[in-house]
């Protein structure tokens, strides 16, 4: 059994086939008889591998034994507690979420990282995909601190933080785009982070994802990596 995999349990629950991660962000073609052998025995339909961005032998490796280029994950930090500036229109307030916001939240979430790996793998379906971020706004209302822009009552977005200094999610509706709520989330989220002594704060977003880049770098945010996701689908 080759130990740098491990079965990812909820992604296997959740999308109804068996999923595994392929752990360490390196890959030499002479490992890929024991990773395969273990992917058969586990009964493995789809392994992700998280690969160094600047190792050229890994990047070739990883195409030439069946992984297919699924996105860049670029980590953003941001090393200040300097408060953010924002200017936000007069009819929309930020707040810490209320369970009666869940039902909304989710909604905004179904349609808001379509820029993620799993809506460009044709492998998963639209619909699952979209309800994986559904679900991940639910927990993180459950576990972590999410902030909420409202307008006319209803939630038009969300900003979700955790204890460990990273940024989750962020979500905002078409509508509001570009109108300041996002970075009116972020600056509550940046004051939530920093009453919690938390003054290294971090987030994830995808390569492709360009609006994304821009919103964190005008927010004092720069680059502290980027690594490249793969799938491989399997037979097994």
């Amino acid at each position: 059994m080759d130990s740098r995999c491990r079965v990812l349990p909820w992604d296997s629950e959740f999308f109804g086939r068996r999923i595994a991660r392929l752990t360490g962000p390196h890959l030499r073609d002479g490992e890929m008889p024991n990773i395969v052998a273990w992917c058969r025995s586990e009964r493995i339909k789809c392994l992700y591998f998280l690969a160094a961005s600047d190792d050229a032998e890994t990047l070739a490796a990883a195409q030439r034994n069946g992984f297919a280029w699924m996105d860049s994950r670029v980590t953003y930090e941001r090393k200040s507690a300097a408060p953010l500036e924002s200017v936000l229109v007069d009819s929309v307030k930020i707040r810490p979420h209320r369970e009666a916001d869940i039902p909304a939240l989710e909604q905004i979430a179904r349609g808001a990282h379509t820029d993620s790996r799993f809506f460009f793998d044709a492998h998963f379906d639209r619909t699952r995909a979209a309800e994986l971020y559904a679900c991940w706004i639910r927990q993180a209302c459950a576990n972590d601190h999410v902030v909420v822009a409202e307008s006319a009552s209803k939630p038009v977005g969300y900003l979700s933080c955790t204890s460990a200094g990273e940024i989750g999610l962020v979500g905002v509706t078409n509508e509001w785009q570009g109108r300041g709520v996002g970075r009116a989330l972020l600056a509550q989220g940046l004051r939530w982070f920093s009453a919690q002594g938390l003054d290294e704060i971090c987030v994830v977003t995808q390569g492709r994802n360009v609006a994304a880049h821009r919103f964190y770098q005008n927010a004092g945010f720069r680059t502290r990596s980027v690594e490249c996701w793969f799938h491989k689908w399997l037979d097994a």
